[in-house]
């Protein structure tokens, strides 16, 4: 299907999102935006894109993103003291999984740029550690240089990753699937290799895996985007819900779930991203519906709440 076509279904739906901005205090006059959430012992934390209005990516001197972490406070969110800050970073994603041992460890993300490349090229870093705050900026265990948007599952038997390819068969962006045994057995090689989905949109259409879910019944639901435009002419974005099969190496067409309108007024970074929803993270709440935080318009933070109905089939009972 194209763009139009999933906003267009989305709209004729009675269960749209109540939504809201986040305000993040302690930013000096920083953008802050493409959070994820992260659940850390007794911790809920944020960590968030944060960097100046003129920061661009292909320009080495101004581009000056970070990856910080806030946690509650009242109603409110405030700087974690405790966390470390990932300079060069942007559009943290976050996975508990187990090592050979056993052990339950984080996996931290970050997208990084190599600018000795023309244009700049994506490298995905990865972190593991205890916790949040045994997260070490200088030690990543694995990177992949030119693709963004990979993300990684735990499940009980074994590790699913899920990459954004471009060219080739993945024409402009598509979603990538792989199965390993454990995340200390990931490769860039493995990230490359993987089955690339040719068919769940027009070619046309972009898509990129946000976080992924464990259904419980072989399949796994996709949090992610939906895309349309090239840089310098108006980018849409908006979140979405699919399920992949990495057994039988099948994905369902994605379902919009939020719109750039769902969300009350608020500036963007630049005109050409006014119509930007870049979804972080979906968390279950208490009696079923559901939360999504979100990066708007690579400016601000915030949450859309979801009717259970808003996704098939149902994010399990935790």
């Amino acid at each position: 299907m194209r763009y139009d076509e999933l906003v267009a279904a989305f709209e004729r739906r009675p269960d749209r999102p109540e939504t809201r901005l986040v305000r993040l205090p302690g930013l000096d006059g920083k953008l802050a935006y493409n959070p994820c959430r992260i659940a850390d012992g007794d911790r809920t934390l944020l960590a968030v894109r944060v960097e100046s209005p003129g920061s661009y990516w292909r320009d080495a001197a101004s581009w000056d993103p970070e990856v910080r972490f806030f946690e509650p406070a009242g109603d409110g969110w405030t700087p974690a003291a405790d966390a470390p800050v990932f300079a060069a970073a942007e559009d943290p994603f976050a996975a508990w999984m187990r090592d050979r041992a056993g052990r339950r460890r984080l996996v931290f993300g970050v997208v990084t740029l190599d600018h000795g490349a023309e244009p700049p090229r994506a490298v995905t870093r990865f972190y593991a550690a205890d916790g949040v705050a045994g997260l070490d900026p200088a030690a990543p265990f694995l990177e992949v240089a030119g693709m963004k948007d990979i993300r990684l599952l735990q499940r009980d038997a074994d590790v699913v990753v899920c990459g954004r390819p471009q060219g080739g068969r993945a024409g402009i962006g598509r979603i990538s699937v792989a199965v390993t045994d454990s995340y200390e057995n990931i490769t860039p090689q493995l990230v490359t290799a993987a089955h690339v989905f040719t068919d769940q949109v027009h070619p046309g259409t972009k898509l990129g895996v946000n976080e992924l879910h464990d259904l419980g019944d072989g399949t796994v639901g996709a949090l992610g985007h939906v895309a349309v435009g090239q840089e310098g002419s108006t980018q849409r974005y908006c979140a979405a819900w699919w399920t992949i099969d990495p057994q039988r190496l099948t994905a369902t067409d994605p379902v919009v779930v939020a719109t750039r309108s769902s969300f009350p007024p608020a500036p963007a970074k630049f005109d050409w991203l006014e119509d930007v929803v870049f979804p972080g993270s979906l968390t279950r709440l208490p009696g079923g519906r559901l939360q999504v935080v979100c990066g708007l318009g690579d400016a601000v933070v915030a949450e859309a709440t979801l009717e259970p109905s808003a996704i098939h089939p149902p994010l399990a009972v935790v």
